[in-house]
């Protein structure tokens, strides 16, 4: 049977919240097809689809093949919570957003944008080495080919879904097979890395969650490929923390200059400055920051 989540105020608006699986092309471990979001997991040895609906009293779920498993249904709320971003305390970000005009103006023009968050730490980190220095469209189109040639596949209803893969999976591929996905040589490297250190458990990336930022920043960017930028983006979009707030992002940069400096050039460190005004609405800020950017407020 589908089940319920209750958005708390209605703070929801579901359609810009699940824009960016649409704005950049396929995202084949991330299906939103206009109405509905799709996501294959994994839970014991079974895969499930995982359905995301609005519905008058929030957001409905469910589950495919049908099951009664508990833990296949507390991990598909897990996820749902993450996918809809409703950790984030938005409420309070649209007090702290009155006293700052131009947060003031996003929030009420963009009311109910969630920002949504990688459900594993494992595909947040490959999601951002495979986004490194290239558009975001490209980077959806290769990461897709990585997801339907890796993935597990599952069909429903006629159609296939593919979860995300796997470390160990992705551990065993060779250079060569990711470069004819039109991996560069250097991110196959550090792909394959990423995923070796995982399944050979050198990374417990479960534990990252319980860390401080500077311990997640020492452990995984001792690993070829991740940098800051890589850091910021998983703190921001993996674990949800508050403050994060990916400055050296040419995205976030441009962002945050429109808005607030005439279009001026501000080098990183001056903007990691200017966002602690932010706190612990640095995140959000940047997500609407970035939203009014792409929607040409």
């Amino acid at each position: 049977m589908p089940k319920q989540i209750a958005i708390p105020d209605s703070l929801l608006n579901f359609p810009l919240t699940f824009r960016r699986y649409q704005a950049y092309g396929e995202d084949a471990a991330n299906y939103f097809d206009g109405a509905v979001f799709h996501k294959a997991f994994k839970n014991g040895d079974r895969h499930f689809l995982l359905s995301l609906q609005e519905s008058n009293d929030g957001v409905t779920l469910n589950l495919e093949p049908a099951t009664r498993s508990h833990t296949a249904w507390q991990q598909a709320e897990h996820i749902a919570r993450k996918i809809l971003g409703l950790d984030f305390p938005l409420e309070k970000f649209y007090q702290f957003a009155k006293s700052d005009p131009v947060l003031r103006e996003l929030s009420q023009k963009f009311y109910g944008l969630r920002p949504t968050l990688k459900t594993t730490p494992f595909e947040s980190l490959v999601t951002s080495i495979t986004a490194q220095q290239i558009n975001l469209q490209f980077a959806f189109t290769v990461r897709s080919r990585l997801v339907r040639r890796y993935g597990e596949k599952l069909r429903i209803d006629g159609q296939t879904y593919y979860a995300f893969p796997t470390p160990g999976k992705l551990a065993r591929v060779k250079v060569s097979s990711l470069r004819q996905l039109q991996f560069t040589e250097k991110k196959s490297e550090y792909t394959i890395g990423l995923a070796k250190a995982v399944s050979d458990g050198k990374l417990d990336l479960e534990k990252l969650s319980q860390q401080s930022d500077d311990e997640i920043a020492e452990q995984l960017m001792a690993l070829r490929g991740i940098g800051r930028w890589t850091v910021d983006w998983f703190l921001a979009r993996c674990l949800g923390r508050g403050h994060a707030f990916p400055a050296g992002d040419l995205g976030v940069r441009k962002a945050v200059q429109h808005f607030y400096f005439n279009g001026r050039e501000k080098s990183e460190e001056e903007l990691r400055k200017f966002a602690q005004r932010w706190g612990e609405f640095a995140n959000l800020a940047t997500h609407y920051l970035l939203t009014g950017l792409a929607l040409g407020t």
